[in-house]
């Protein structure tokens, strides 16, 4: 059986390549492009099960590499050092090469316009895990945007989807990790790739917390399996990059630019002026699993806490729809595709 996409790469000004793939336009005039942005330590080809069903949902799926990953560009010495020390031009140039991106499709690839009733057509932009960092650097800034390219890509982006986005890149409190806990973020007791391997079974695993009485899990579900657990040699070799975790994610999601990401999120989500005046028409979707990981369960929670006492506050973020998808896990794209594609096209539906 033939694969349900192609393969792709996108030459960028200033010489960035991006590696994707693509399922391919369906044969209708109100399709949307679903254009997806992968975490940490695993590339895009590990949401190619969505392909499979794209067209069934009247989508085209994009599947990007971020930089850093596997046939997309690395960065450069002078823009590690900008990682490094903090500096917000980082995720500046971050949100200029994802509205670069989404010209080529507007340009280029014949995306067609978002219906009159906003629901079809268009692009949705989705970030899942620390892929939400890159996404988010697109909406916080309306200075740093041209004008020209703004003008080209503000007409036809629909929305914004958070996929179980970590507390990392959100702007919420730090979570505390419990005493005891083997932390796969700051484990400094094993090699770089045993750490690895213990972030891709932590983050795969199905975990039982109780977000109504404020506990959070730290201890797997012994009777599910994770979901890498699931995928043979090959899809790991193909799905995982982990030296691009170690060497680059990792990295970003520590002090000093854990600073600048919390401040990125608040700034795109809750700054009244940058919400009304940026992307004004584009809506949220905020989707997480319940099962998931202590990291990604927290940024929800307190996420939906903040929003709800925003509004009860009178004040305008940006309109979001949050759902939390009973017994899934941070792998909601992967463990159940099908429905995880119905979710977004509701969640986006204005």
């Amino acid at each position: 059986m033939a694969q349900p996409y192609t393969e792709h790469t996108l030459k960028l000004p200033d010489g960035i390549e991006i590696l994707y793939t693509d399922s391919g336009a369906p044969k209708t005039t109100d399709y949307t492009t679903l254009i997806v942005v992968h975490g940490t330590g695993f590339n895009g080809y590990g949401f190619v099960p969505l392909h499979e069903y794209a067209h069934k949902y009247n989508l085209r799926i994009i599947l990007w590499n971020r930089r850093e990953y596997r046939g997309s560009t690395k960065y450069s010495n002078e823009e590690l050092a900008d990682l490094k020390a903090g500096r917000k031009v980082f995720q500046d140039r971050l949100a200029i090469q994802t509205a670069w991106f989404l010209e080529h499709f507007i340009k280029n690839e014949s995306s067609p316009e978002v219906t009159a009733d906003r629901s079809a057509g268009g692009l949705i932009l989705m970030g899942w895990s620390f892929g939400n960092a890159t996404t988010l650097a697109l909406f916080a800034d309306p200075a740093v945007i041209p004008k020209p390219l703004y003008k080209t890509v503000e007409p036809h982006l629909r929305s914004l989807v958070l996929y179980d986005p970590p507390f990392l890149v959100m702007d919420c409190a730090s979570l505390v990790i419990a005493d005891g806990v083997r932390d796969p973020f700051n484990n400094h007791a094993v090699t770089t790739d045993e750490a690895h391997d213990i972030f891709r079974k932590f983050v795969s695993s199905y975990f039982k917390s109780d977000i109504l009485a404020g506990r959070l899990s730290y201890e797997t579900l012994p009777d599910k399996q994770p979901t890498i657990h699931r995928w043979t040699k090959e899809e790991i070799d193909k799905y995982c990059d982990s030296a691009s975790a170690i060497n680059f994610d990792f990295l970003a999601s520590m002090p000093p630019m854990a600073e600048i990401l919390q401040s990125q999120a608040h700034h795109a989500l809750f700054d009244e002026t940058v919400v009304a005046s940026h992307f004004p028409d584009v809506n949220v979707f905020y989707i997480a699993g319940e099962e998931t990981a202590c990291y990604c369960i927290w940024a929800y929670t307190e996420s939906s806490r903040m929003y709800r006492e925003a509004l009860e506050r009178g004040a305008r973020p940006w309109p979001t729809k949050f759902k939390l998808v009973p017994e899934g896990n941070h792998f909601l794209h992967y463990d159940v595709p099908e429905q995880f594609l119905r979710d977004i096209i509701e969640g986006c539906a204005k």
